[in-house]
């Protein structure tokens, strides 16, 4: 059996509190540190390991244990100085992998030269994850798969229908997979309102199905494009 991960965490504010308690829902090995010591019990308190210490001192990171996390993440919200201070200890203390919070791109743009391996904007990036869901009604719903791979559902208009999926040639012109078609009962049943389909290459394509796809996120997007 794989060994637990450990990640350990630097910030116990909402952003560290949040991404600790999720972790700890998936069964992963946590420990948070900050320099509050009430908000130290009171993750205590609320079943999470968790240890008082200023991350910008390495001497009281290493008393932490840190130097034994797989992945350490440093969630310091409106301290800047403590979160690039932080970010630059761990980087000298050889940690395997450091993810970090900034503040707006300038702090991101240091913090990727001090070596973080990944930087987050929590703002921007719910930013965009919002975007994604409202940027088109073709679009119904994307699983990310890995890097920039998706499988998506997008509901055809008019511009392919009428057309077999061999005759379409989606992998060439879009670089877009099939995976399942989806359509709406004929007779309108309530019971079994669609139907599901394997992909065949005599299958014609209709209005109004719905494509299970795999791509990128680039070719999905032209594949949605075109679908009109």
């Amino acid at each position: 059996m794989a060994q637990n991960k450990r990640i350990f965490i630097i910030g116990a504010g909402r952003f560290g509190t949040h991404l600790a308690k999720r972790l700890a829902a998936f069964d992963t090995e946590v420990i948070v540190a900050d320099m509050d010591p009430e908000r130290v019990q009171a993750l205590a308190e609320s079943g999470l390991e968790s240890v008082e210490l200023n991350a910008e001192d390495p001497d009281a990171l290493k008393e932490a244990g840190v130097q034994e996390a797989d992945t350490v993440v440093v969630g310091i919200g409106e301290n800047m100085q403590g979160s690039i201070l932080a970010t630059l200890n761990l980087k000298e203390l050889e940690i395997p992998y450091i993810v970090t919070r900034a503040l707006d791109e300038r702090h991101a743009k240091v913090l990727e030269k001090l070596g973080a391996n990944s930087v987050v904007l929590p703002a921007k990036d719910m930013a965009y994850r919002l975007a994604e869901k409202l940027r088109s009604h073709f679009l119904n719903d994307r699983i990310p798969i890995v890097g920039e791979y998706q499988v998506a559902s997008v509901v055809l208009g008019g511009t392919l229908s009428g057309i077999s999926i061999e005759d379409a040639k989606l992998p060439e012109h879009y670089h877009v997979n099939i995976l399942l078609l989806v359509r709406d009962s004929p007779d309108g049943n309530e019971e079994t309102p669609h139907t599901f389909k394997e992909p065949l290459p005599p299958m014609v394509m209709m209005e109004g199905d719905t494509l299970f796809v795999s791509g990128t996120r680039e070719h999905i997007n032209a594949f949605e494009s075109a679908c009109g």
